[in-house]
């Protein structure tokens, strides 16, 4: 399938989202995180925000339907191809419980590579006077399709480096993941793909069972560098940043290997990295 450039630079949308104690207890709940700070909407100042939610945030302008508009294909064919390929986040600073936030998107960039189409949104949240909160570069790979050029479209984002280095002052925290996982933060998100949650669906796409999304496999990463590198408070977290470079079948083991420098990386019982090149960036306590 080839596919027009011609699109590049176009809005996708606009959202607004309420902070709801209702819904952010979902989304954490929906990772299994029992932290009273995620759980707990009588303490000072509410929950807080599991950093991560703000992939289920821009969910409804990412799902695929203003994407595949813009280019021309049908949302079908759009989701039969498209794999998220890198998330990177970026957190002014942390949204509250209750109040107000709303989120535009734009299709930034478009790329040819070997693989297929890589695709590049940027998603800006703002608060109600207009003040950055979280900035979202989500890329997606379509799999096996063309462009018409090389690459078109712009962004100001920084590229991820290359993998990170094994060894040295690595800590290693291993996931198990339930085999129910993407059925609860399907809904908890929510974030539905029936690939995540829908076995004859995921077999008829060629894969080899359900799979856990990926904004779950790097929630759940988030969460264990939050633990370690920021003594679980996830206020300070500012950047997180990784690729999707392999699949988690739920009812696996998966491995978060992390060190001081804010380097992470995500490896399966194979010891196969299904997240790579990862970033994490504090804020100061």
């Amino acid at each position: 399938m080839r596919i027009s450039s011609a699109r590049t630079g176009e809005k996708l949308g606009t959202i607004v989202t309420e902070l709801t104690p209702r819904r952010m207890l979902a989304f954490a709940a929906g990772l299994e995180l029992g932290d009273d700070c995620y759980l707990d909407d009588a303490r000072p100042g509410g929950v807080a925000m599991m950093p991560a939610m703000c992939a289920a945030i821009e969910w409804p302008l990412a799902d695929g339907n203003r994407l595949s508009e813009l280019m021309g294909i049908t949302l079908a064919q759009y989701r039969s191809v498209g794999v998220h390929a890198e998330q990177d986040s970026l957190y002014h600073r942390p949204p509250r419980m209750g109040e107000t936030l709303t989120t535009t998107g734009w299709l930034e960039t478009l790329r040819q590579t070997r693989a297929g189409v890589l695709m590049t949104c940027r998603y800006d949240t703002v608060d109600a006077d207009g003040a950055a909160v979280f900035t979202s570069y989500n890329s997606g790979m379509l799999r096996g399709w063309e462009l018409d050029c090389a690459e078109a479209g712009s962004s100001d984002r920084q590229d991820l480096g290359k993998a990170v280095p094994v060894g040295g002052d690595m800590q290693a925290d291993d996931v198990t993941i339930a085999r129910h996982l993407p059925h609860i933060y399907s809904e908890g998100g929510p974030i539905w793909n029936p690939i995540h949650t829908e076995r004859r669906v995921a077999l008829a796409a060629n894969l080899p069972d359900i799979i856990l999304h990926g904004s779950a496999t790097w929630a759940l990463a988030m969460d264990r560098v939050i633990r370690a590198r920021c003594g679980g408070d996830p206020d300070r977290l500012k950047r997180f940043a990784c690729r999707f470079s392999g699949m988690v079948i739920p009812g696996e083991t998966i491995t978060v290997r992390h060190r001081p420098d804010g380097t992470f990386d995500c490896v399966n019982a194979g010891d196969r990295a299904v997240l790579s090149s990862g970033i994490a960036e504090f804020h100061s306590a």
